[in-house]
């Protein structure tokens, strides 16, 4: 009898090209925390910068919400962005790597830098106060990426090789889409996980800066 599989299959292609995302992430949280032993000036300013014009708005708003709120607000932005990224990638296929994953892993590592010069937190306890919500929402960072890619190469390969129809298109983005349920309950889940237990972690960690 058929049975119909609960997630698409993740090719060898996939697989690799989610491991290159990964690399490059790695890559960019290096070079963001690598800021700091270059010129902590400048990092300091660009963080605070981030801060100021991409967390601020956000950090008001669930500041005076309880955590059914925080939840929403959290996901619902996680959700956007990612699919935004997923989305990108059907047009470009480098976008969803230079606009997604650049410049979150940038962020990351300059945040552990920051916190680390204000000797706030040693950035091992920062990244061990990251990894309980990263374990969900960083593979659903690096899944977006590598199925934006693959999206958008798809497209283009059907533009060279003059398949390039509606039918065609649809296909792709069929293929691409059977991923999202799985997109969602990663982020549902890692969304949960920071609201609920990654302060908890935090607040422990605070007086331990050595």
């Amino acid at each position: 009898m058929f049975k119909r599989r609960p997630l698409p299959p993740f090719s060898q292609t996939y697989r690799m090209l989610f491991a290159f995302s990964g690399f490059v992430l790695v890559l960019s949280i290096a070079l963001g925390y690598g800021i700091w032993t270059v010129d902590p000036v400048l990092a300091k300013k660009a963080i605070e910068e981030i801060i100021k014009e991409e967390f601020m708005a956000i950090i008001e708003k669930i500041a005076v919400l309880g955590w059914w709120g925080q939840f929403l607000i959290i996901f619902l932005n996680n959700v956007k962005a990612t699919v935004l990224m997923m989305l990108s990638g059907a047009f470009l296929p480098f976008l969803p790597l230079m606009v997604g994953i650049l410049p979150n892993g940038y962020v990351i590592g300059l945040l552990a830098g920051f916190y680390e010069y204000e000797r706030i937190l040693p950035k091992s306890t920062f990244f061990l106060g990251l990894l309980p919500h990263g374990l969900f929402e960083i593979p659903a960072l690096l899944l977006a990426a590598t199925i934006g890619t693959l999206w958008g190469g798809r497209n283009w390969r059907s533009l060279f090789r003059e398949e390039f129809s509606r039918s065609t298109l649809g296909a792709h983005a069929k293929a691409s889409l059977a991923f999202l349920p799985l997109l969602l309950v990663l982020l549902l889940i890692a969304a949960l996980v920071e609201v609920l237990v990654t302060p908890l972690l935090f607040n422990l960690s605070l007086p331990r800066f050595t």
